[in-house]
């Protein structure tokens, strides 16, 4: 038994190399190498205990039924439109590659509708694992549900916020990594007229806990700032972005001091409109999720920071640790952090927490190995 597993993976240095990135269209299902699909697993229906008496969807007691060379894993996967979600998933198929697994996917491009089609299509392939990311946790989860009851065990890659069904989860505090969006242009004294373009709402409470975290930091670091513009972006689009900050350099010229931005994607939206009126590198854009584009921005001082929310290490250890949970060699009680589901049940939540990278760190990305410097800065 792998006994404070997590603990121990959190206190880790970031050593990982980056897995090559792939492509693939929207509607796209991969079989990589590996074991040939078999029946899917028989339902777990008995729940263990934990120490503090609370039941939990069990996925321990599989033992016997399948060699792990033998399980199929299928992923369900919000989008390729951001880098990160590539790279994401090549080093959860490696992962499976590595072990003989065998791993499906398919991508719904910000469609929940369709990838509540695409998890039960997943389903009725014979998957054991079922690893779900979604943005809209609250449409796709009646699919986790039926998933789970048909005996697949059914993993979230970021927190359920108790939105959705799962058995497993794993990811970023939100609230947390909200904070850290503002963090480093609050540190250097940020004042002025400022806009924000925000994620697509329809993420939930997740996107809120984002909201929220880049106001308070901004607050508690007592930022004497004007807020002059506020939007929400759908399905994230950059052109949103691009288009508000338009409009706000069009209303205050010089007078804008800084777009905080969501997510990387956001950001590049709203630095090409900067860059199209001359004033890149003079309004701070903030960003997350450590997009290489990001890193470059960030390299050439047009974008100020952004958030490393899960490297090469956390999809590799996120992908292991529902495995080795599935097999039994885990329990509830392996790990520090717990949620709740949309059914209320607590289970297990694999903590992974962001870093905020900046010009004067961008180094430790290189040494994490999520990219290399040529890529970075073109040496």
């Amino acid at each position: 038994m792998k006994k404070r597993l997590v603990s121990m993976i959190l206190a880790g240095a970031m050593v990982l190399g980056l897995a090559a990135c792939g492509s693939g269209g929207a509607d796209d299902t991969k079989a990589e190498t590996g074991a040939e699909t078999g029946a899917a697993t028989e339902a777990v229906t008995e729940a263990e205990g934990t120490e503090g008496g609370a039941e939990t969807p069990a996925a321990a007691g599989t033992e016997g039924k399948k060699a792990k060379e033998d399980l199929v894993i299928g992923v369900s996967w919000k989008t390729f439109q951001e880098e990160r979600w590539v790279r994401e998933l090549e080093i959860m198929q490696k992962v499976c590659d590595e072990q003989g697994i065998k791993m499906i996917y398919q991508v719904s491009e910000y469609d929940a509708m369709k990838q509540a089609n695409q998890i039960e299509n997943l389903v009725s392939q014979g998957i054991d694992i079922l690893i779900v990311t979604s943005n809209e946790k609250e449409t796709v989860s009646n699919a986790m549900k039926a998933a789970a009851d048909a005996g697949v065990f059914v993993c979230y890659y970021e927190a359920t916020s108790g939105e959705c069904y799962a058995q497993f989860s794993g990811g970023n505090e939100e609230y947390a990594i909200g904070k850290q969006i503002t963090e480093a242009v609050a540190d250097m004294g940020l004042s002025g007229k400022v806009a924000f373009v925000y994620g697509d709402p329809a993420g939930g409470t997740g996107i809120q806990k984002f909201h929220d975290g880049m106001h308070d930091t901004l607050e508690e670091k007592n930022c004497d700032i004007e807020i002059v513009g506020e939007q929400w972006a759908t399905n994230w689009d950059p052109s949103i972005a691009m288009s508000n900050t338009e409009n706000w350099i069009a209303t205050y010229g010089d007078e804008l001091a800084a777009v905080l931005c969501m997510n990387d994607g956001l950001a590049g939206g709203a630095i090409q409109a900067l860059t199209d009126a001359g004033m890149e590198g003079k309004v701070l854009v903030t960003g997350m999720d450590c997009d290489l584009v990001a890193l470059q921005r960030i390299a050439a001082g047009t974008q100020v920071s952004t958030i490393l929310k899960s490297g090469n290490e956390y999809p590799e250890q996120f992908m292991n640790t529902c495995i080795d949970y599935y097999m039994g060699d885990l329990t509830m009680d392996d790990f520090e952090y717990k949620e709740t589901n949309s059914e209320g049940e607590e289970i297990p939540f694999f903590n992974y927490p962001g870093k905020v990278i900046t010009k004067d760190n961008i180094d430790d990305v290189i040494d994490a190995g999520v990219y290399t410097r040529e890529e970075i800065y073109g040496e």
